[in-house]
């Protein structure tokens, strides 16, 4: 079987991805991967054929490709985010690459995630099967309609498909859910939960020899991604609310930062570009995350309560899922975000990253909602059955629902 992932070119997209896209290759299939030409290296590295497909452009380079986003406030880049750039920027260079490509490469299947459209309308003009890997909590119809229907609609048109309903058929065939269903607000009959992996390389498999003689205290890790890391005021505000704390505070801000920028620190902190997260995770007891989906489900994994600073995307949706499920608190940056949360959550202040640190190592609760949620992971089908999965949706060419 020959299966074509397709993806749009930021680090976030792309490693919900790669497990499944192991998993199919050591299974015996054929995988390559679409995406913008400068991402190819990215993919390559973890074994896989890339081609080139759609506009040429980087995630982490987000302004040197759309200059307009400098002025853009993070809650404006959170719209634009979705409705212009992935749903119709993206999208609409994205099409029609992929459908030269399918003609040629003659994939099986077509495997896209929550937010790369154009692999959506090319499956559709081709009559191809696809599914979707989830790399957010599931958005429902009703939510995306009013946010991106009208591109959506305006690219089926564009390639000779009916532009109305214009997002039915969007998840028609399958869709792979990182976790339990009751993390998503909504569910599909074709939404199957799986236990998916996680990636570290073999240069990136290694600790700092500091990690295994931390002082016997809770330990705290924070970490802000690799977009929006050098956002400026959360890394100071946790070092100062944490600097006199008995606690060992560690930091990742991305190998695109110096930890000297931050000048000296107290013993109990330390500060490193990056560590591999599921070899950090078992000596932690508090995550300070900005709640991007997948670094939340690989926190579940290991039972970890979570403090959520969302900074822009989809990061509000994911906070409020950790919140419903009982597993953190909240902390928005001051007047961002206001119509996702409601004035009982804090501003971003010392006080108030001290406080909930405070409560979410003291209140045993977090940690029991955590190592409940771990356990269920650990109960889900592993990654065998979603390549069961697509091998019969290849075969069948019709929808898989879930229980049958």
């Amino acid at each position: 079987m020959r299966v074509l992932f397709t993806t749009n070119p930021g680090i976030g997209h792309l490693n919900p991805m790669l497990p499944l896209a192991h998993a199919l290759q050591q299974s015996g299939h054929e995988i390559a991967f679409a995406s913008a030409e400068s991402f190819a290296p990215s993919i390559q590295a973890h074994g896989f054929q890339c081609f080139a497909a759609g506009l040429d452009w980087l995630q982490s380079q987000l302004e040197q490709a759309f200059p307009e986003t400098q002025h853009m406030s993070l809650e404006e880049l959170s719209a634009w985010f979705i409705g212009d750039l992935f749903a119709d920027i993206a999208a609409q260079h994205m099409a029609p690459d992929l459908i030269a490509l399918c003609r040629s490469w003659q994939p099986d299947v077509l495997v896209r995630n929550d937010f790369e459209f154009g692999g959506y309308i090319a499956a559709e003009c081709l009559g191809l099967p696809h599914a979707t890997v989830s790399i957010s909590f599931f958005l429902p119809i009703a939510t995306l309609e009013p946010l991106i229907g009208d591109q959506i609609a305006f690219l089926r048109s564009a390639h000779g498909l009916a532009p109305y309903p214009a997002l039915d058929r969007l998840y028609h065939y399958l869709y792979l859910a990182s976790g339990p269903l009751r993390c998503q607000s909504q569910t599909l009959p074709v939404m199957h939960a799986i236990q998916t992996e996680a990636l570290v390389s073999a240069s990136d498999a290694t600790l700092p020899s500091w990690l295994t003689q931390l002082p016997a205290q809770p330990t705290v890790y924070a970490s802000m991604g690799t977009v929006f890391n050098r956002t400026g005021d959360i890394f100071p505000t946790i070092l100062a609310a944490l600097h006199d704390e008995p606690v060992n505070l560690i930091l990742t801000i991305g190998r695109n930062q110096d930890p000297e920028q931050f000048g000296p620190q107290p013993a109990h902190i330390h500060i490193e570009q990056f560590i591999p997260q599921s070899l950090l995770f078992p000596y932690c007891d508090l995550f300070i995350t900005h709640t991007s989906f997948h670094t939340m489900m690989s926190a579940f994994k290991y039972g970890l309560p979570l403090l959520m600073l969302p900074i822009s995307a989809d990061e509000p949706v994911c906070a409020l899922r950790g919140l419903d499920l009982g597993i953190g608190q909240i902390i928005k940056r001051p007047g961002q975000f206001n119509q996702f949360f409601d004035r009982s959550v804090p501003e971003l202040s010392v006080e108030a990253v001290r406080s909930a640190v405070h409560e979410l190592l003291q209140n045993d609760t977090y940690r029991r909602n955590a190592r409940q949620l771990r356990d269920e992971i650990q109960a889900l089908k592993d990654l065998s059955h979603a390549v069961d999965l697509l091998v019969s949706l290849a075969a069948e060419k019709t929808p898989r629902i879930a229980g049958r």
